[in-house]
């Protein structure tokens, strides 16, 4: 996102506004890790930045308006995943590399998983303006995935291939969810390896629209 120029009221934003503006971010961003959106209040924020809630008000009109801008400092489109995602696929390492996508994004989640958390359930609420943020996010990855089961389903025919715009979308909900169920106690005995496994049989089969790999 693009540094901003002004606050609320207008004003040219020098170095110090934006410092003080990034430390109510980042301090909404820590207390987000230890407690509900809802539950956190402005004055509480002020505290944890060292700033006034009359200073607070000079950047941000509400709490979900700066938990937006701290989830709008998330580059979910790391380098990383990008990297493998532009690199050619093969079927002979359809499965490998599909491992290692969902190792990459499993990390990421459980790095910002605080945000992404937050972000994804104000979404689901029907915010717009947190609909817009997590669409930004993925579309870059929405579109290589769209590429690559294009690429490796071109030998199949035609009845056989999947719709790339939907199977990517369904790609993305299944480590999206996944990474999030596997941070947390299993009823019955689920490990984060196994599911890890299972997570990339079920990507490399959408990419590729196979139903077995080479061993």
């Amino acid at each position: 996102m693009a540094r901003p120029k002004q606050n609320l009221y207008g004003q040219a934003m020098g170095s110090k506004g934006f410092l003080t503006r990034e430390k109510i971010i980042s301090a909404t961003a820590d207390l987000l890790v230890r407690r509900p959106l809802r539950e956190i209040k402005v004055a509480e924020i002020g505290q944890s930045a060292g700033v006034s809630t009359s200073t607070f008000y000079l950047y941000f009109e509400t709490v979900s308006d700066v938990a937006l801008a701290a989830i709008n400092r998330i580059e979910q489109a790391t380098p990383k995943l990008m990297e493998l995602l532009e690199a050619p696929w093969t079927r002979e390492k359809l499965l490998e590399n599909a491992k290692r996508l969902v190792n990459i994004y499993f990390a990421f989640w459980d790095e910002h998983n605080a945000l992404l958390r937050v972000r994804n359930f104000v979404a689901d609420e029907g915010d717009k303006r947190f609909v817009d943020a997590r669409r930004r996010s993925v579309e870059p990855l929405h579109m290589l995935l769209q590429q690559k089961i294009r690429e490796l389903q071109a030998d199949l025919p035609e009845g056989r291939r999947l719709d790339p715009p939907s199977t990517a979308s369904v790609i993305l909900a299944l480590l999206e969810r996944t990474a999030q169920t596997v941070r947390l106690p299993s009823a019955h005995r689920a490990t984060r390896p196994r599911s890890i496994e299972t997570a990339a049989f079920l990507v490399a089969a959408a990419l590729s629209g196979a139903t077995s790999f080479p061993a």
